[in-house]
């Protein structure tokens, strides 16, 4: 949410940059002398953000993360090696860097990132 009171944006590119879903509440805005006074954008894709390409079946991911959730009690280096099999990594092939792309995932795991978007991602 976005609480803009007795505000006043001049003389600046974009006046006000949000994500499309925001909530954006204004009293007394007054934007003046801009290139774009509100720019409302797409949240970056999920799949870009992680590393991957942008057309990774987002089941691909959830199998993934299912198998690092699986493997809970395992040091980082063995979850990580339990990412082999996946269908995420089947899929990449060979261009994929399992020790990058496991660490990605298993930072936005801790952090709560991919859960919450996946959860918009999925409804």
């Amino acid at each position: 949410m976005l609480n803009l009171k007795n505000v006043k944006i001049d003389r600046c590119g974009t006046g006000i940059s949000a994500p499309k879903d925001a909530h954006i509440n204004a009293d007394g805005l007054e934007i003046t002398n801009t290139q774009k006074a509100i720019e409302l954008r797409d949240p970056p894709n999920l799949m870009k953000s992680l590393g991957l390409p942008e057309n990774t079946p987002p089941e691909y991911l959830i199998d993934a993360m299912k198998i690092l959730e699986g493997n809970q009690d395992l040091p980082s280096n063995e979850r990580i090696d339990s990412l082999q099999k996946s269908s995420l990594l089947q899929w990449l092939g060979t261009s994929a860097d399992l020790v990058t792309i496991g660490t990605v995932l298993l930072s936005a795991q801790a952090q709560g990132l991919i859960s919450s978007a996946l959860e918009r991602l999925l409804g």
